[in-house]
């Protein structure tokens, strides 16, 4: 019989693998998920496998129908899209202007690392490369939430992320370049201490992310307007 600990690594290695397949379209959204065919295809067994969907459900990656079981979740409308993005524009510039005053060298250190990785792997355009790279920008931003100390916020800003990384089958090699450039201000800017420039640096970072992913809505949405809840212009920063 697996112990505790085994037990729990299994079900969050098999939780990390599912996600995996979800965010990068290797599930494609809509399709059903079969949990015995999961089972065999990860070669463990169906219990873990439960333990996932259960959680991301929760996550929102997956829905649950009485009867019909587990699909994976349908993209964002252009709705959604903008809601989403509204949230990570109040939540993360806060963040990072908290993380700024509580970072440690540690912290630092890895943030480096991240971002170190991802200027490795931001010319190859392969599935396995992309899917490096926004492993590598997950970790960035999950790190700068965890320096906060609220759990709450960090694990908010985790499902947010995990729903931003649908869209990045859309995704390109100048994307890429301009997300590196992004993250070392951002991390200039904690390396400085500086609460107000990290949430300058962190805000432009998401408006402009917001706009790389417009296209994958449609060309209906490109007049939309740039949802934005402060509009201020307080932490704009020169590009």
């Amino acid at each position: 019989m697996a112990s505790a600990p085994g037990r729990l690594i299994l079900a969050e290695t098999v939780y990390d693998m599912i996600r995996q397949r979800l965010v990068s379209h290797e599930i494609e959204p809509g399709t059903k998920l079969n949990i015995n065919g999961l089972a065999a295809e990860l070669d463990v067994s169906p219990t873990p496998v439960r333990e996932a969907l259960a959680r991301l459900e929760s996550d929102g990656l997956v829905v649950k129908r009485s009867l019909a079981g587990y699909t994976a979740a349908p993209l964002m409308t252009s709705a959604d899209f903008g809601d989403l993005f509204e949230m990570r524009l109040l939540l993360e510039p806060v963040a990072a202007a908290r993380a700024a005053t509580r970072i440690t060298a540690d912290d630092l250190l890895a943030l480096e690392g991240h971002l170190r990785e991802m200027r490795r792997v931001q010319h190859d355009a392969s599935r396995e490369t992309l899917r490096l790279f926004f492993l590598q920008d997950a970790l960035f931003h999950a790190r700068i939430a965890n320096a906060v100390g609220n759990a709450l916020m960090a694990d908010t800003l985790r499902r947010f992320h995990a729903h931003a990384h649908l869209y990045r089958l859309h995704f390109r090699e100048e994307s890429a370049e301009a997300t590196c450039v992004e993250h070392e201000r951002i991390l200039e800017a904690l390396r400085e201490s500086d609460p107000d420039i990290s949430a300058a640096a962190m805000r432009s970072h998401i408006r402009r992310a917001r706009q790389r992913l417009l296209p994958a809505l449609g060309d209906a949405d490109h007049g939309a307007p740039d949802t934005d809840p402060t509009q201020d212009g307080s932490y704009d920063v020169t590009t």
